[in-house]
């Protein structure tokens, strides 16, 4: 989407049986936002209402990931798979009024409201926290590797523009 292209169409290429999976390259990493996007863009593009299929988007950020590994044992929840899970919180007012759980969150919610992480049966996070992770470390640490990369887009550019006018502000600073 960042550079103005999308799936034409989602549905289309799903009931042509191809396996679509979804994922994040980013950060922060949202799928539960990029869920959203797809299924308002293929509603867009197709010029109707029921395009955006929720569920298929879902199982493209579970199942199609899984499939295209060609791992049984991932984005599912039975017997003999890792047990890797996620759970999301939706009791804040800004969720707004419940109705399919899942469509609450993808409407109104956002991957940080995830409270609960399981890998492979172990609990990675609980009630939001990362046991022994010192998130302010990782945030400064994290700031000053995008500060470097961002300042080493200079160097690869052919006019060797500064990384200011690479990436100006949303909108202009006036000088003071």
């Amino acid at each position: 989407m960042r550079y103005g292209s999308t799936l034409d169409s989602f549905n289309d290429y799903k009931a042509a049986g191809v396996n679509i999976s979804l994922g994040t390259d980013s950060f922060p990493p949202d799928l539960i936002r990029g869920i959203d996007a797809g299924v308002q863009l293929a509603k867009i593009l197709a010029g109707r209402n029921d395009a955006g299929d929720l569920a298929g988007y879902v199982d493209a950020a579970t199942l199609g990931g899984a499939r295209a590994l060609g791992r049984n044992d991932l984005g599912r929840l039975q017997p003999g798979a890792q047990a890797d899970m996620v759970a999301f919180a939706l009791d804040d007012i800004r969720d707004g009024v419940h109705d399919d759980p899942l469509r609450t969150l993808t409407l109104n919610g956002a991957a940080r409201q995830a409270i609960l992480s399981v890998v492979a049966g172990r609990t990675i996070m609980a009630d939001g926290l990362i046991e022994g992770v010192d998130l302010d470390y990782w945030r400064t640490r994290g700031q000053e590797l995008f500060d470097k990369m961002r300042a080493g887009y200079t160097q690869r550019d052919t006019l060797k523009r500064p990384a200011d006018e690479l990436f100006p502000p949303v909108y202009a600073r006036l000088e003071r």
